[in-house]
């Protein structure tokens, strides 16, 4: 039923539980590798393309067939993984994202980077994206199993959300003391160690799937979405937040400056502060806790803060602001990737990670929608509006599922 948790009889468990199983700990440290190497290889990137081109736009324009990738690609992972199976699939990626971390470092370092050779890289690296994010949960449900695919999953974010704050200062300091090549180079090595520890995990069993064609198999992954009202709340969560909420992001520049009349410091610590509130918030998930209910509550708290954020006037407000975001996001945005695990058929679990990540897809071509009305009134106000209406549909469903869950359970506290 659409607002209630799946159920489970697994009792309260340890923060650390899915760590018993040394299979987890593998895909978390090969995790761990590769998201390291693809902050140090984004903030490479970017300063190469800037340094080739000295222009915005270009940087602008390699960000967007980054993430136009992750949209086409998305969608067609789960298959992919059910055909030829998701740690072989992984460590193909990883493969191939060593191969080109490799060649782009010794075109930088022997001179012979162009434009064109950047925007493939961030091409690669969107595919990359794409693949590594849906197959990584999907291997979190294989080695750790259902009672524990929220600890796992919160523990799966916790490494990422550390990496995602030693990466780019890591990358800062190699490209700032030696050049962009060498950034390149120790991303290259970081993702040979990913597939070493990649092989290192067991085959799993092969799927139950049926064996279309890959299209074939896509639509029946839409078709199983749309027939299955509680994944329908998650979809319909990605597509709030990627369509209204997460587009700050990339404004951050213009809240910085014309907000809080501020400098790239400063920009740096709301960064800082958001992935520094996500550790706090993947804490409660590590647990085991949160279902429906938690996951659509945090979702408009979530909401509610970055609004807020967009109204601020000065930096410490808007930084608390940002790092209780970073809190309830996390628990959000970890708790819908578990549900619609939980709530797939088994058969079907790539295919609704994959559609899901291509979800969340729609924030480029919204963030250009975003972005000419926040050039035209501001950033405040479009912003505020957007987060509004993605808060007012949210805590809709949030009442609604827990008045459903009060009604399953009348005598329970």
């Amino acid at each position: 039923m659409a607002g209630t948790d799946p159920p489970t009889d697994a009792p309260a468990v340890s923060r650390f539980a899915a760590l018993r199983s040394g299979q987890f700990r593998l895909l978390m440290g090969a995790g761990m590798a590769m998201q390291l190497g693809q902050w140090i290889q984004r903030v490479a990137l970017l300063w190469v393309v800037y340094d080739v081109t000295g222009s915005a736009l270009a940087l602008a324009g390699v960000n967007f067939v980054a993430d136009i990738f992750v949209l086409v690609v998305s969608p067609v992972v789960g298959p992919l993984a059910d055909r030829v199976g998701a740690r072989r699939l992984l460590m193909a990626s990883a493969s191939g994202q060593a191969t080109v971390a490799v060649g782009i470092a010794a075109a930088v370092f022997t001179d012979h980077s162009s434009l064109t050779l950047l925007y493939a890289v961030s091409a690669g690296f969107g595919i990359g994206q794409a693949v590594n994010n849906t197959v990584r949960n999907v291997l979190v449900y294989d080695t750790v199993g259902r009672d524990l695919l929220r600890n796992g999953l919160a523990l799966n974010g916790l490494t990422g959300n550390t990496m995602r704050v030693i990466g780019p200062s890591a990358g800062g300091v190699i490209v700032g003391l030696r050049g962009a090549d060498l950034a390149f180079a120790v991303q290259a090595v970081l993702l040979v160690s990913a597939v070493g520890m990649v092989a290192a995990l067991r085959r799993q069993p092969a799927s139950t799937a049926s064996r279309g064609g890959v299209l074939t198999e896509l639509a029946e992954g839409f078709r199983h979405v749309r027939e299955n009202a509680a994944l329908r709340i998650s979809f319909v969560m990605t597509l709030l937040t990627g369509a209204l909420v997460y587009p700050y992001i990339g404004f951050m520049p213009v809240f910085v400056r014309e907000n809080l009349d501020g400098t790239a410091i400063e920009q740096g610590w709301l960064f800082s502060g958001v992935g520094i509130g996500s550790l706090v918030g993947l804490w409660y998930v590590a647990a085991g806790r949160g279902g429906v209910r938690s996951m659509l509550w945090s979702g408009a708290g979530y909401m509610v803060l970055i609004g807020l954020f967009a109204q601020m006037t000065a930096f410490v407000p808007a930084l608390v602001c940002l790092v209780l975001a970073g809190v309830v996001h996390s628990v959000f945005s970890t708790l819908n990737q578990a549900l619609i695990q939980l709530n797939a058929a088994p058969e079907q679990r790539a295919r609704a990670l994959g559609l899901y990540s291509m979800a969340g897809g729609i924030q480029p071509f919204a963030a250009l929608i975003l972005g000419k009305f926040i050039k035209t009134y501001g950033p405040a106000g479009p912003m505020g509006m957007a987060c509004a209406a993605a808060a007012v549909v949210t805590v809709f469903l949030a009442v609604r599922a827990t008045r459903r869950a009060a009604a399953a359970s009348p005598g329970a506290p």
